[in-house]
């Protein structure tokens, strides 16, 4: 079979499996934003960036690990969910006690908002009866999430994640070599969904033949990458930090200094090889009075902008405005600027929710 047919075949293939509701996707758990680029996708490269403490890593495992899973739990659907997250900036015991920090918040109704700090018992800090019972119950939560997804911190190159992925197609699929030195895929299961996350991409540590230089890892990593999504039909996700010159009093002096793809660090490359390019904003940063029509004297506290920078698949230039709760790195929409205007009972309820809990 020619390559061109192959290809017509899956195109074909596609179709019929949208007509079944098979590509809908799973939700990311952020309504306004899953409108814009439509769920967690089967073979699409997605960026997100921001700059230090803006919620970027927060917003993927909320999108791609922990609102996905959940979703698969509570409804009878056939998609099902692989995650490999390289967890490059956070070692796994701080990310476990976030992600069980979560657990407990949610289920205490934003009564319990544990910190890391006070999770481990470091310095003063000391769990009372009742959160060390709330903290044991999440760690079933933790188990039932690692049936899902597999963490990998410490240092990884651009070869390990070539070696470690190929090892996973084989295990998920048949992986079959052809004598011009590339291979065919055929998953096992048409419906399981493979993300793959490098958080961050900046720490990526360079192979040998790239001499030190940071830029050709990231670039190396962002081409295999790609070869992975068309190829294994994975699903990368890579988070990415912002230029500090998005900082500098030249862009705090601009009047609208909102993210743009030139402020990836390191490398322009995954900007231009991503699918959709997701970014994080805080305006309190810029001194920034508003923000698309938010009063930061009101939300500055906890805000933040979200702007879908390129969508290859859909609109891009959308701003979506979010809360963060940095202590369990929950993100959530904020109501549209003309609900809040229109209810001041809105108000009240948005930042009850927020400043109790930020």
């Amino acid at each position: 079979m020619s390559d061109i047919q192959k290809i017509k075949d899956r195109f074909w293939q596609e179709v019929e499996r949208g007509k079944q509701g098979l590509n809908e996707g799973l939700p990311m758990g952020f309504n306004r934003l899953t409108k814009v680029i439509c769920n967690v996708q089967k073979g699409r490269y997605d960026l997100w960036g921001g700059g230090t403490g803006t919620g970027k890593s927060s917003a993927v495992l909320d999108a791609y690990v922990i609102n996905p899973i959940e979703y698969i739990l509570a409804n009878d659907q056939p998609l099902k969910l692989r995650v490999k997250y390289y967890n490059l900036e956070m070692a796994t015991m701080p990310l476990m006690a976030k992600l069980m920090a979560r657990r407990v918040f949610e289920q205490s109704e934003g009564k319990y908002l544990l910190s890391v700090n006070k999770i481990f018992g470091r310095g003063n800090y000391r769990l009372s009866a009742e959160e060390d019972r709330l903290l044991g119950e999440a760690q079933d939560y933790f188990d039932m999430l690692t049936q899902y997804v597999e963490f990998v911190d410490g240092s990884v190159s651009p070869l390990f994640v070539y070696k470690d992925l190929l090892a996973l197609a084989n295990e998920i699929g048949t992986v079959t070599k052809q004598e011009n030195g590339h291979w065919d895929f055929v998953q096992h299961d048409p419906n399981l969904i493979v993300v793959v996350v490098i958080d961050h991409v900046g720490l990526i540590t360079p192979n040998k033949d790239h001499g030190g230089n940071k830029k050709k890892a990231i670039d190396d990593l962002s081409e295999m990458l790609i070869k992975f999504r068309n190829r294994c039909g994975f699903s990368p996700v890579v988070v990415s930090q912002f230029n500090r010159s998005i900082e500098g009093m030249d862009r705090k002096s601009n009047a609208h200094p909102d993210p743009q793809l030139s402020d990836f660090k390191d490398s322009g490359n995954p900007a231009q090889d991503a699918d959709t390019v997701v970014a994080l904003f805080n305006p309190i940063r810029h001194r920034l009075s508003t923000h698309n029509g938010y009063d930061m004297n009101t939300y500055g506290s906890f805000y933040r902008g979200l702007s879908v920078l390129k969508n290859r698949d859909g609109i891009d230039n959308v701003d979506i405005a979010m809360g963060f709760i940095g202590a369990v790195g929950k993100l959530k929409e904020l109501p549209p600027v003309s609900d809040l205007e229109s209810r001041p009972d809105l108000v009240k309820k948005v930042l009850n929710y927020f400043n109790t809990n930020t």
